[in-house]
């Protein structure tokens, strides 16, 4: 019955496209046992299960990131790290640049100051000096250390064109394109196991100022062609076309350094959106040269409406999953709403009716042929609200 509503979903995508219980405390409480099991069944593996961690979990406290004390950073990176195992986690999509900053010791961009106490004190005075001039360590090498001394893979999560919410940079722009390859190319040095981008290209309200209009006038040049109402008039396809031509170049550059790196994106889950917000699904999953894999962010339930009688969760993977989109046949993965467990929302009452949510998904997103899941975000690992629906998506991994 379950295949046969996948199918059913499946294929009515492609016509469109076309035309907390004791079991759960008990569970979790068991750190030694869902460890050991986790290290016998995650052998071998090929399944990505990952954590977004975002420049908003550095200074959690239960994470503790945000630092510049090296031995510090060392051991709550490890701490956090080792924490994973007890969910089965393999991959860390670590968040390095989000503002046209480094979480590295960059010798272009400054230092980012969601996990530089130091950057952050320095004001609008951190945009004139380099990271490598301002941070006291190197974060991403350390925690590409520490990740593969516990055989977990570190991705480096970028936002490519973002400096401030409101501000972008130009994705016309080839000045613009060459500045995130250049991110890109540093971040290559490290011994990271890939790269992705998230979901902010063309912003309906991002501004494109010259470098006199904005205080990173000693290290953003020329990035303005458009203002905001020529950038609204773009079409969808001019702005994928702006877009593809940067997705291409950091493709390359990417396996110019490590061929076997990997370059993936992680769009939003509304496949008409991103389309007219120049993220060119249909092009990167048809042809070569573009990314590796998919993940979208699918942070819906399938009790959604003010009825609860949607299956969004389904309805959107399946339209990524179709195979008139996908030509491929990509790698895909799904990224999913840790942080809305437990909550309510007025449109989608699954995450209040069910704690069961995630285990759902995961079984859904294994029925459909996806290769894992990213679970967004670190902070969230620590929540009371997320103890049930994490230990019902352990028993699913560990059933599977």
């Amino acid at each position: 019955m379950f295949k046969k509503k996948i199918t059913a979903l499946i294929i009515s995508a492609a016509v469109a496209l076309t035309g907390v219980t004791a079991f759960g405390l008990t569970h979790l409480a068991s750190g030694t046992a869902t460890s050991a099991k986790a290290a016998e069944t995650d052998e071998d593996d090929d399944e990505v299960r990952g954590i977004w961690l975002s420049i908003y979990d550095y200074s959690n406290k239960n994470i503790g990131l945000c630092t510049d004390d090296e031995a510090t950073f060392r051991a709550n990176a490890k701490k956090f790290l080792t924490n994973l195992s007890n969910y089965h986690l393999n991959t860390v999509y670590m968040q390095v640049r989000s503002n046209d900053d480094a979480a590295w010791k960059s010798k272009l961009f400054p230092a980012m100051t969601w996990i530089s106490p130091a950057a952050k004190a320095l004001g609008d005075d951190n945009s004139t000096q380099s990271a490598s001039e301002t941070l006291s360590f190197d974060p991403l090498q350390i925690m590409t250390e520490e990740a593969h001394a516990q055989n977990i893979k570190l991705i480096a999560w970028m936002n490519p064109y973002r400096i401030t919410s409101s501000v972008y940079l130009n994705p016309g722009a080839s000045s613009s394109q060459t500045r995130v390859v250049k991110a890109v190319k540093e971040v290559m040095k490290y011994d990271v196991d890939g790269v992705i981008f998230d979901d902010y290209f063309y912003n309906a309200s991002s501004k494109y100022p010259t470098s006199s209009s904005y205080g990173y006038k000693n290290i953003v040049k020329n990035k303005i062609t458009l203002t905001i109402a020529s950038a609204a008039k773009l079409s969808s396809a001019k702005k994928c076309a702006y877009v593809d031509k940067l997705i291409a170049r950091v493709y390359n550059r990417i396996k110019t350094a490590n061929p076997n790196a990997t370059f993936g994106i992680a769009p939003q889950g509304n496949l008409t959106n991103d389309l007219s917000a120049g993220a060119d699904v249909k092009t990167w999953l048809s042809k070569d040269g573009y990314i590796d894999y998919l993940m979208p962010q699918l942070y819906w339930t399938d009790d959604w409406g003010k009825d609860g009688g949607t299956a969004m969760f389904t309805n959107r993977l399946t339209q990524f999953m179709d195979p008139n989109l996908d030509k491929l046949g990509k790698t895909k993965y799904a990224a999913l709403a840790l942080y809305r467990c437990g909550s309510e929302y007025s449109t989608d009452h699954g995450w209040i009716n069910s704690d069961t949510n995630l285990s759902d998904e995961y079984s859904v997103l294994k029925e459909c042929g996806c290769n894992g899941y990213s679970l967004f975000s670190a902070a969230s690992l620590y929540s009371k609200k997320t103890t049930q629906e994490l230990a019902y998506l352990n028993e699913a991994i560990e059933n599977n």
